[in-house]
């Protein structure tokens, strides 16, 4: 029979020794079309002289390399359970720390690389199941508006792909994350964060995208899959906000920006009661605003300013952006 779209599935589990694969553990909603890709390197020596008009008669392949896109869907998006999978993995956190409910934390642009955290993710339907271990995500993308849900994008590449069988895991009917829940807030100071002003009537929409500078590395050792990943790319991102044209707006960004004045920005989203305390997503940015755009849009006849801020590392804070989360996942 056809594979099903309602029993197709993007899954994963934390790997203890990075390449050794391992049972998923934790099942993501993803937007599952064309979210694996395997690519075998084939050349196909077009340059062979073979006195022919079609050089091309096979192939010989070089290498493999597994690409793995997780999208959430946009009626679904991301779990305040799934941040955990995403904001740790550069610094290798396994567990939380509380009782029932437990905090994760993790920062980008730092000194120190870390251990950091490889998964096998598992890909299939109902007619087979395919997967690949030592993956880690090589871009992350959060976003929000006020009226949708907070949507999440990671790049993951993989070592090889293997058929196999489906870990069965049970679904469950998480906490997510709608958009209006986001309080943005501003600080001078990295340090300042956590104390400074939340802005109400004021965000619209907001977009976070970076890299994490994990490369797979291929070697010459008679294995054509990458024999290492190595942080070794450039940290580097963007934050795209949409706010109402007042006077905060001119004063926060258009000011800042002309000056080149670096800033601070905090986003911060707390969900339903959990454990005592309740479901909480934070981001923390040190940015640079490179493109203010006075009355770059509207919303219902309300004019907007469209920012693009560039994420820049701050010595004092010792990074340049950080991700807290609170939610139900005790370790990974």
């Amino acid at each position: 029979m056809a594979g099903s779209r309602a029993l197709s599935y993007l899954q994963l589990g934390k790997e203890v020794t990075s390449g050794t694969g391992v049972a998923a553990s934790y099942l993501l909603s993803s937007d599952i079309g064309g979210a694996f890709t395997v690519d075998w390197g084939y050349t196909w020596h077009q340059g062979r002289s073979v006195a022919t008009r079609n050089p091309v008669s096979y192939g010989t392949r070089q290498y493999e390399r597994v690409a793995i896109s997780y999208r959430t869907p946009d009626d679904t998006g991301v779990a305040f359970n799934d941040l955990p999978y995403f904001i740790t993995q550069p610094a290798g956190g396994t567990a939380g720390t509380g009782s029932t409910a437990w905090t994760w934390s993790g920062s980008w642009g730092g000194t120190a690389a870390g251990s950091a955290i490889s998964y096998t993710l598992e890909f299939g339907d109902d007619v087979q199941e395919y997967e690949s271990e030592f993956c880690r995500p090589t871009r992350l993308r959060f976003g929000a508006g006020a009226d949708n849900m907070t949507t999440m994008e990671a790049d993951f590449v993989g070592r090889q792909a293997t058929k196999s069988t489906k870990t069965a895991l049970s679904p469950v009917d998480a906490v997510r994350i709608p958009g209006y829940l986001w309080k943005p807030s501003f600080a001078s100071a990295g340090s300042a964060l956590s104390t400074a002003t939340v802005l109400t009537n004021f965000l619209r929409e907001w977009e976070a995208e970076w890299t994490t500078g994990w490369m797979p590395h291929f070697y010459a050792d008679g294995l054509d899959y990458f024999g290492q990943m190595l942080e070794s790319a450039p940290v580097e991102g963007t934050v795209r906000l949409v706010v109402d044209s007042n006077a905060t707006a001119v004063s926060q960004f258009y000011d800042k920006g002309e000056a080149g004045t670096k800033d601070f920005l905090r986003l911060q989203a707390i969900g339903a009661a959990l454990g005592g305390t309740a479901y909480t997503a934070i981001f923390e940015f040190g940015l640079f605003y490179e493109n203010v755009v006075p009355l770059g849009g509207e919303v219902d006849g309300q004019n907007t300013y469209e920012i693009e801020a560039r994420i820049v590392y701050d010595s004092t804070w010792g990074k340049s952006h950080a991700a807290t989360a609170v939610c139900g996942v005790a370790s990974l």
